[in-house]
């Protein structure tokens, strides 16, 4: 009887050591090269790095692959879930909660090389076939400028859609592989840049005090916090880290 009476007092003096780490449910659409699938599983430097950083607040992370738009919804009524690397929407403020910035991202315009010059000016597009990638500030871009466009239910098939010539411009993220395209037939090439933007850590409206405050700590600079470089190096992505953080004024580590 005396053992047990220790053991329950041991617990209670090292409460905090004997209590699970919060887990929460993380969604994701993939975005090559930076969530990509492995072996079925979510990988690529913002898994990765985010995984870190939020292990390094006690918080634990199971993830998933989901389609943005659904991720979003599924936000609104799961608790203890968020969407990592969405689009910032005013609208969806209302029922979810937007924690921090993971990264960003410049929304620019690519042809295939040679047939389009570089563009100065948005209203340029009207007069070509457009397909741009479903992102919320890009939406409202063109729509304020009544410029038609093919919206992209997957985004990463508008390299493929673009070179195959189903549109004359792509208005979509850059990306490494992005700018690197390439076949045999047809280079891209980017004529404009439209926009610097943001990708967020979104999460439901009632996660935990506790857990939220953990994740906004976890995200001063996003997934390019200092404790993360050699992920984003053990990728081959070091020269994109070190230009994140040299345009959020935070230089990389030496």
């Amino acid at each position: 009887m005396k053992w047990m009476i220790f053991l329950l007092w041991g617990c209670l003096l090292t409460g905090s050591s004997w209590a699970a780490s919060p887990v929460i449910e993380v969604y994701a659409d993939l975005y090559p090269p930076f969530i990509i699938l492995q072996g079925g599983q979510l990988s690529g430097p913002y898994i990765d790095a985010f995984t870190q950083l939020a292990k390094e607040q006690g918080i634990d992370v199971h993830y998933q692959a989901m389609p943005v738009r659904r991720l979003m919804k599924r936000l609104a009524v799961q608790p203890n879930s968020c969407g990592l690397a969405v689009n910032f929407a005013p609208g969806e403020a209302e029922t979810i909660r937007y924690i921090g910035r993971v990264a960003p991202i410049t929304l620019a315009v690519y042809a295939r090389a040679g047939t389009v010059g570089k563009m100065v000016n948005l209203e340029q597009l009207r007069q070509y076939r457009v397909g741009a990638i479903d992102v919320a500030e890009l939406n409202e871009l063109l729509d304020n400028a009544a410029i038609r466009y093919e919206p992209l239910a997957k985004a990463g098939n508008g390299i493929a859609m673009l070179q195959a010539n189903r549109f004359d411009l792509l208005v979509s993220d850059v990306l490494p592989e992005l700018l690197m395209a390439k076949s045999e037939r047809v280079t891209i090439e980017r004529v404009m840049v439209l926009a610097r933007v943001e990708r967020w850590l979104a999460c439901h409206p009632e996660l935990s005090p506790a857990t939220l405050n953990g994740l906004r700590k976890a995200l001063p600079v996003g997934v390019f916090a200092d404790s993360v470089q050699g992920i984003w190096s053990r990728y081959g992505l070091l020269p994109v880290y070190d230009q994140v953080r040299r345009e959020w004024g935070t230089p990389a580590p030496h």
